[in-house]
């Protein structure tokens, strides 16, 4: 029957060659396609029989065969969408699909699918989906400490409401007192009004003080309600290479009223510029100084923001450095309450919300996962894939990098897709050329009998 097993032959042929055209014409209609990866056709030939000698063995069809290239990276461009995403090296971002809505919030599916379609942008309700619909997972971000929590994913979901205000609980200093000889020394005497020196500093010494100290810069703090409290800083010369740091506590005082209060601690620094000690107002003397101190009870105009943590560490020095205190430096840890402007992913992959009191705020990390069997993933709808036993389960990748801002084209070669289209084509009409003549030669056979 070597005519009917060449006819079978070409029949699985062209099935092959029509799969094969299938998986070409995908590639091009996806070459657009943010983050897809060719599907390849393999070819595997079907013994008919072993026969009992090489001599007696006869070629037999073939059976075709997706293979995917879903290692193979496309070219990775920067967009204008802050959300837009790409993954330089291998792995996939963690997405859920939409079961439906309750109530009119949407309802994930459970369980996961992969992709590398990075083109997210947020929804209305706060998530970050792709343009194949489905919803980008992360890992939650500890405000405190700015760590990712765990290691278990969850939806992406971007706060727009207001964020609270943060009440102010450090300042951070950096700046140097000049060592200048010329520079004055606070003189008690001077301020008559001060009885509560070196503590206080009266309003009607106001002058005398002004001209007796050196401006230590300003800061904007915040209070429980966010409302802005400007902390004015002076440094007062109390005796050579001692200083005390004193702030505006009440700017409308009159007469006796402090004006000027003591943060309570004389700072003391060598001869070579360095800070060696300081003395609270027991006195207690601490050597070698520490990196910070507690400003008791801080209040300036009525608005008391309790204990604040003033930080120096090594950033509070005595250099000649002229007459006037410099590199000054001050930053502080509180907020005011904001609505939220925008979202981003950084270059390390962190997804930030940024809000309108100029706040940036971590929100997640997004993952990259990784599979041992690549090549054994299911494709589905959606340019994604799900995982399989054959594949393995997936593994959190740290060597893959998100990059935000940015988009991975698909990794199809037009001019490679149209090569193989055009043997594809050829194979297809050999074997078709090749039933004819299985045809021909059969109804021969036929007219044999006649």
């Amino acid at each position: 029957m070597g005519v009917f097993d060449a006819m079978t032959n070409a029949v699985g042929g062209l099935q092959a060659q029509a799969y094969a055209l299938q998986n070409i014409s995908g590639n091009i209609a996806n070459s657009g396609t943010t983050g897809y990866k060719v599907v390849d056709t393999a070819f595997e030939d079907l013994l008919t029989s072993a026969g009992a000698s090489t001599s007696m063995q006869n070629s037999g069809s073939t059976l075709a065969r997706s293979v995917t290239t879903t290692t193979a990276q496309g070219t990775v461009s920067s967009t204008s969408v802050s959300t837009n995403m790409a993954i330089s090296g291998d792995g996939y971002f963690q997405v859920q699909s939409k079961a439906g809505e309750s109530d009119g919030k949407t309802v994930l599916k459970d369980g996961y699918a992969y992709t590398r379609q990075g083109d997210f942008t947020m929804s209305s309700e706060g998530y970050l989906v792709n343009s194949s619909g489905y919803y980008l997972s992360g890992l939650p971000i500890d405000a405190s400490t700015g760590n990712p929590v765990g290691s278990t994913a969850s939806p992406i979901k971007i706060s727009t409401g207001l964020i609270g205000s943060k009440a102010t609980s450090s300042i951070d200093y950096v700046g140097n007192l000049p060592s200048d000889t010329s520079v004055a020394t606070i003189d008690v005497a001077n301020l008559p009004a001060s009885s509560g020196y070196p503590a206080t500093i009266a309003a009607s010494d106001n002058d005398t003080f002004l001209k007796e100290s050196l401006e230590g810069g300003s800061v904007t703090t915040y209070d429980q309600q966010g409302n802005e409290v400007n902390v004015q800083m002076r440094w007062a010369k109390t005796s050579a290479n001692n200083w005390n740091l004193y702030y505006q506590s009440d700017s409308t005082a009159t007469g006796a009223t402090a004006k000027w209060t003591s943060t309570g601690t004389t700072f003391t620094f060598s001869s070579a510029g360095s800070l060696t000690s300081i003395t609270d107002s027991t006195p207690t003397t601490t050597t070698p100084a520490p990196s910070n101190i507690t400003i008791p009870s801080l209040t300036v105009d009525g608005n008391n923001l309790g204990n604040v943590r003033f930080n120096y560490d090594t950033n509070l020095t005595q250099y000649n450095s002229g007459t006037t205190v410099s590199q000054t430096n001050i930053t502080q840890n509180g907020y005011a309450s904001g609505k939220f402007t925008s979202a981003a992913v950084s270059s390390d992959g962190v997804v930030t919300a940024t809000y309108s009191n100029g706040k940036t705020i971590d929100l997640y990390k997004v993952g990259i996962y990784s599979f041992n069997g690549d090549a054994e993933l299911l494709a589905v709808s959606g340019n994604a894939y799900v995982a399989t036993k054959a594949s393995g389960n997936p593994l959190l990748n740290t060597t893959g990098v998100v990059m935000g801002s940015s988009l991975e084209a698909s990794n199809v070669d037009i001019t490679d897709q149209f090569s193989k289209m055009i043997v594809t084509q050829k194979a297809y009409s050999a074997n078709s050329k090749v039933m004819s003549t299985a045809n021909t030669m059969m109804q021969d056979v036929l007219d044999i009998i006649r």
